[in-house]
C-alpha cells in the first residue's frame, strides 16, 4: 500500500510542470550562446495528460540579434559544423508581440517561436495567444555546471513528456499578458518601438512601390497580359519519351501520359534529343510548337506534332 500511495505522489510531481513567466529577451540573455539544442519535430499533447516528442533533426545553438539600438529583438539557430541557419531572423517577418517584454516572435506564414522554461517551441497555425499547434521543439542540453539554472527549470525531456505542452503554453502566454500590461514603455522605450515599425512599414512600401512600378511599367503589363490568357497544355500521348527543350535553356523529358502547361505566347517549344554518353538533352533546334498566341488555352498531343 505504501509503495502504491509513493508511487502516486512521484506521478503528480513528475507530472506537474509550470511555465515560468520569463519574457524572451531574459531568456535569451540567461540561455546564452553555448548552449546546444536538438529539435524534435513530432510532437502530440494530449489534454491534461502525457505529450509525445520525437524525431530528432538539427542540432544547434542560439545567436541574439540586436537592433541599432542595442536591444534584442530575435535570434537565429547556427546549426553545430556548418553554421547554416535553422531558425533564421529576418526583420522583416520576425517580429517580437512586444518590445521590452515579449512573449513570442512571429514568423512568416503564421507561424512563431516562444521559449517557455528554457524551451523553444515553434507553433504553426498560429492565430493568437490562444489558437496556434505545436510543430515542434527544441530542447536544451543542460551542462551539469548549469543544471540549477532558474532558465531551464521544467525542461528536461522527461519533465516535457509528463506535461500537457499546449496548457503549458497557453498558461505562459496568459502570465505573459498581465506581465507586459503591468510594465508599459517608457518615453524611450516607445520611441525605439516606433522606429523599429517605421524601418518595417517603410520598407514595406519601398516594395510595394517597387512592385507597382513594375505592374504598370510596359514590360510589367506584357506579363500581366500573358499570366491572364489561358495556357496552352501540351499532352504526351505518343507512348514513349517526348524530349523538348525550351525558355532560357531549359529541357525536359515528359513520360508517357505526362501533361505539362506553358505560357501560349511567350516563345517556342523545340525537339531535343540525348546529349552523348550523358542524361543531359541539346536542343536541336527544330521548333515542335509556336507559343505565339494563336493556340491559347488548347490542348495539344505529341503526336500530333512534326
Amino acid at each position: 500500500m505504501k509503495r502504491l500511495l509513493l508511487s502516486m505522489l512521484l506521478t503528480l510531481i513528475v507530472g506537474f510542470v509550470s511555465a515560468q513567466t520569463v519574457d524572451m529577451i531574459t531568456a535569451l540573455n540567461a540561455i546564452g550562446e553555448s548552449i546546444v539544442y536538438t529539435e524534435y519535430w513530432d510532437v502530440s499533447s494530449s489534454p491534461g495528460g502525457k505529450s509525445t516528442i520525437g524525431e530528432k533533426r538539427y542540432v544547434a545553438t542560439l545567436k541574439p540579434v540586436k537592433n541599432r539600438f542595442g536591444k534584442i529583438v530575435g535570434f537565429d539557430a547556427l546549426e553545430k559544423g556548418s553554421g547554416s541557419k535553422k531558425i533564421s531572423y529576418d526583420y522583416m517577418y520576425n517580429k517580437f508581440d512586444n518590445y521590452t517584454h515579449p512573449a513570442y516572435m512571429s514568423a512568416a506564414a503564421n507561424h512563431a517561436y516562444a521559449i517557455i522554461n528554457g524551451v523553444i517551441f515553434y507553433l504553426e497555425y498560429f492565430e493568437s495567444t490562444s489558437s496556434f499547434e505545436i510543430d515542434a521543439v527544441w530542447i536544451p542540453s543542460i551542462p551539469k555546471d548549469r543544471a540549477s539554472d532558474p532558465i531551464f527549470k521544467g525542461g528536461k525531456m522527461s519533465e516535457l513528456k509528463s506535461t500537457d505542452l499546449m496548457k503549458l503554453v497557453k498558461d505562459y502566454f496568459s502570465e505573459m499578458e498581465k506581465l507586459q500590461a503591468a510594465n508599459p514603455y517608457n518615453e524611450v522605450e516607445q520611441n525605439e518601438a516606433d522606429v523599429m515599425k517605421f524601418m518595417v512599414d517603410s520598407t514595406q512600401l519601398t516594395y510595394d512601390n517597387a512592385n507597382a512600378a513594375y505592374w504598370n511599367s510596359p514590360e510589367g503589363q506584357k506579363k500581366l497580359n500573358q499570366l491572364r490568357k489561358p495556357r496552352v497544355t501540351l499532352v504526351n500521348d505518343t507512348g514513349g519519351d517526348f524530349l523538348i527543350c525550351f525558355g532560357q535553356g531549359v529541357s525536359v523529358t515528359m513520360k508517357p501520359g505526362e501533361k505539362r502547361q506553358f505560357s501560349c505566347d511567350n516563345g517556342k517549344i523545340n525537339r531535343g534529343k540525348i546529349r552523348p554518353n550523358s542524361t543531359q538533352l541539346d536542343d536541336t533546334g527544330v521548333t515542335v510548337l509556336n507559343l505565339d498566341g494563336s493556340n491559347c488555352g488548347a490542348t495539344i498531343n505529341a503526336s500530333t506534332l512534326k
